[in-house]
Parts: structure tokens; sequence; C-alpha cells
């Protein structure tokens, strides 16, 4: 609907002609998406009336969506650091394993970053230890 002048989808349909249908099969598919599109306008309404009313319930949601994106992005970043000290690690072992000097001594513990697990699929909290199940 291409119409600057009406906001709702009946004002539309008053202005509009009406469509060309040929058969009674598109006939029907035009009636469910007429349907459709009353039932999503009823619920555009419905929400606009709850946001005017329950202005709290907006900014926890608001609050809710802002937290997650932090911690999301933060995730991220500690994804894109194991994966970085990871590779220097193997990197590491890769120069030692072909006689080279590595930049790591013997007992560094940045050679235990050669084992993390930098797949996309950790839990949340980090914790994989399920070591105990193997026994």
């Amino acid at each position: 609907m291409n119409f600057q002048d009406v906001e709702m989808h009946q004002q539309a349909q008053d202005v509009a002609p009406p469509p060309r249908l040929i058969t009674d099969q598109n006939r029907a598919k035009h009636a469910r998406r007429q349907r459709r599109l009353l039932l999503v306008e009823e619920d555009e309404l419905a929400m606009a009336e709850w946001r005017r009313r329950h202005p709290e319930d907006v900014a926890n949601e608001e609050a809710f969506w802002a937290r997650r994106r932090e911690e999301t992005a933060k995730r991220r970043e500690e994804r894109l650091d194991m994966r970085r000290r990871k590779a220097l690690a193997l990197s590491q072992c890769e120069i030692v394993e072909n006689g080279g000097q590595s930049i790591f001594s013997s007992d560094d513990d940045r050679w235990e970053d050669m084992w993390l697990n930098t797949s996309d699929q950790t839990s949340k909290d980090g914790d994989d230890d399920d070591d105990d199940d193997w026994e």
C-alpha cells in the first residue's frame, strides 16, 4: 500500500481498485491473506496500547535486550581472545618443532593455551569441565 494519506489497511482498500482475481483458488488465497493482515494490524494496535499503558514494561524489555547485547559482545570478545591465544601457542609449538626458538619459556602457562576449546558451541558460563564424567 503506497498511499500517503491513509493509516489503516481498510482505508487503503477503500481507495484502491479491486484486486484482479482470476480463480476461486486465487480468491481464497487473497481472503486468507486479508484475514492475516487484519490480525497483524489488530496485534500492532494492541501492542501500541500496551506500550502506552505500561511504559515500565517497555523500559524493562529495553534494559533486558541492552544487557543481552552487552553479554553477547563480551562473549564474542572472549572467544576472539581465546582464538588469538591458541593461535599464538600453536605457532610457537610449530616453531619449536621446526628447530626454532620460542618466545615462551619452558614453564610458561601460555603453552596450555594450545588446548583451548575455541568452538562457538561453548556454554554460556565457559565452564566446560566435563572430565568428571570419564571416571
